[in-house]
């Protein structure tokens, strides 16, 4: 399996703390505000959506989410809050609406694209960085990766669907002891609390993500939309209603070139050569 190498030269910077980037069939989104451990303000949560957007617009095989520095995201910028509140308690609240309406289209956008979204999480995934991260569909993780909801410790509740993902993925009673008395989760605590699918060495974080993300892109694209939203939608579904969209995309994907390639090669007992035309 090739292992795909960035093309940095074909990146798209922006001020704001956001890099969106492709390679092949992969893309990538870049928290790139390290100075600050990533803490995202107005700026940035409106790039993070305008990023999310693009490729929303024109969807990759996978989607990797990274950070630059030593830190995925520390959460909210909390001295901006400051600031605003020393003006008024009004213009900290405008500003929060419009931030918070930014991220949650973001956090939208990701759980809604038709391909899988990896995480990649170094350092601390704190406040928004964790809501950000529980958006994604696989979460990898460095060994010195660190987990903690953080809201609670400067009076605030939860946003970008952190109470919508966290107790869904392990459970209620564990969701509300991790919300309200904030504990800090290492990588081996986020793994055993299903939040993590892999904990790494830190120097082979890139290296493993880039392989995952080979992985899927070399997989059935089709095949993986599908499963990626029968999976989501069916955290709400009814039994019956699960069964029906299982049978209506098994039978939708039959009529593609990689199920054809799948059959083939399952019965010719070969190494499948999904997206060969793509």
């Amino acid at each position: 399996m090739k292992v795909c190498e960035v093309d940095m030269t074909a990146a798209l910077n922006t001020d704001a703390g956001v890099q969106v980037e492709r390679q092949g069939l992969i893309g990538f989104i870049t928290l790139n505000r390290p100075e600050t451990g990533n803490s995202v303000d107005l700026g940035m949560g409106l790039a993070l959506r305008d990023a999310v957007r693009s490729l929303v617009v024109n969807p990759p095989s996978v989607v990797v989410l990274r950070s630059s520095g030593a830190h995925f995201m520390v959460g909210g910028d909390v001295r901006r809050f400051e600031a605003l509140l020393n003006v008024s308690n009004a213009a900290c609240a405008d500003e929060l609406e419009t931030l918070i309406s930014a991220v949650n289209e973001a956090v939208t956008g990701l759980t809604q694209l038709p391909c899988p979204v990896l995480a990649l999480i170094n350092g601390a995934a704190a406040g928004f960085g964790l809501s950000l991260a529980l958006a994604c569909d696989i979460l990898v993780a460095a060994d010195d990766a660190s987990f903690l909801m953080a809201y609670s410790a400067i009076g605030a509740t939860p946003d970008g669907g952190a109470t919508w993902h966290l107790p869904r993925q392990v459970g209620l009673h564990r969701a509300m002891a991790i919300a309200l008395l904030n504990p800090k989760l290492s990588a081996a605590d986020a793994k055993a609390a299903g939040l993590v699918t892999e904990v790494v060495p830190r120097d082979e974080l890139h290296t493993a993500g880039l392989a995952i993300a080979q992985r899927l892109a070399d997989g059935p694209a089709a095949a993986h939309a599908g499963i990626k939203r029968l999976l989501r939608s069916g955290l709400d579904a009814t039994l019956e209603t699960a069964l029906a969209a299982e049978k209506a995309t098994f039978v939708t994907v039959s009529a593609s070139a990689d199920f054809a390639e799948g059959v083939a090669a399952f019965c010719q007992r070969r190494k499948t050569q999904f997206g060969a035309s793509r």
